[in-house]
């Protein structure tokens, strides 16, 4: 069972909310969307990715419900040229067989929270993601480029080719996904500190949305937290490793007993 609560916010932009977010606690399916466009279109485009991910059947591959929003989104332009230029990023998870299932395209995000860490699970298509390596960026040059909104991939424009990953699960894991409304305003740390400050998913959500709000609030931000209450993902490889090791320390420490006491026996053994 995974429990899931959402929250977003139109911030200081005083326009239409352009995110989109969605989840399914039936499914452990959730996902948050920032659309892009002009006026109203971007709302339309992340709005055509939760009709696809939300209503793509089961059982289906994360990223192909991902490239279904892709192809809804370019009928939709067809249809209505004034929609042309309209895309939207976005960050799916599902949880199934006790680990977290994540595909995206574009800088919303997704991060495990674990017992006062955190990570992040994806990584943003982004030019400034590309100019960090290539550059040699530090943190704070990388929230001052000029570039640092620019995407290299989304729904609706190109081809785009969603990235994955999946990562073990434990009781109690939160797994965070946000518009880069959040990630905007908040460094990784700030986020940390505010999960840390909160028991609650309804707390933290709501808090995490006033913190992006109090430091500018300058786009919309939104953002989707799921806690994980199943069993532990056992990691049989390592386990498998861990019991090798230790019969193999046991037979050491056997043969070594066996050595010993021969070796005492001989002399002790009178010799005549």
């Amino acid at each position: 069972m995974t429990t899931m609560v959402g929250r977003s916010n139109v911030g200081a932009r005083g326009s239409q909310n352009q995110d989109a977010m969605g989840w399914d606690e039936a499914r452990n399916l959730a996902f948050v969307a920032d659309g892009m466009g002009g006026y109203a279109s971007g709302e339309v485009a992340s709005t055509l990715v939760r009709t696809a991910i939300l209503g793509f059947p089961e059982p289906a591959k994360l990223e192909d419900a991902i490239l279904q929003a892709h192809a809804d989104i370019l009928a939709a332009v067809a249809q209505h040229p004034e929609y042309a230029g309209m895309g939207s990023t976005v960050v799916a998870m599902q949880i199934a067989d006790r680990r977290c299932h994540l595909a995206w395209v574009g800088d919303s995000r997704g991060y495990l929270w674990r017992q006062g860490s955190l990570r992040p699970l994806t990584r943003d298509h982004s030019v400034i993601e590309v100019l960090r390596d290539t550059e040699n960026l530090s943190e704070t040059q990388v929230r001052g480029h000029p570039l640092r909104n620019r995407v290299t991939q989304s729904l609706g424009l190109d081809h785009p080719v969603p990235s994955t990953m999946q990562t073990p699960l434990r009781r109690n894991d939160w797994v965070l996904l946000c518009s880069d409304g959040l990630t905007t305003e908040l460094r990784d740390n700030e986020i940390r500190d505010v999960l840390a400050a909160h028991s609650t998913l309804e707390e933290a959500a709501d808090a995490l949305i006033n913190e992006a709000l109090a430091k500018g609030g300058r786009d919309n931000v939104t953002v989707v937290l799921a806690e994980y209450d199943g069993a532990n993902r056992m990691d049989f490889a390592r386990l498998r490793n861990e019991r090798t090791v230790l019969w193999l320390s046991m037979i050491g420490g056997a043969l070594l007993a066996i050595v010993v006491a021969v070796t005492v026996w001989r002399l002790m053994t009178p010799k005549y």
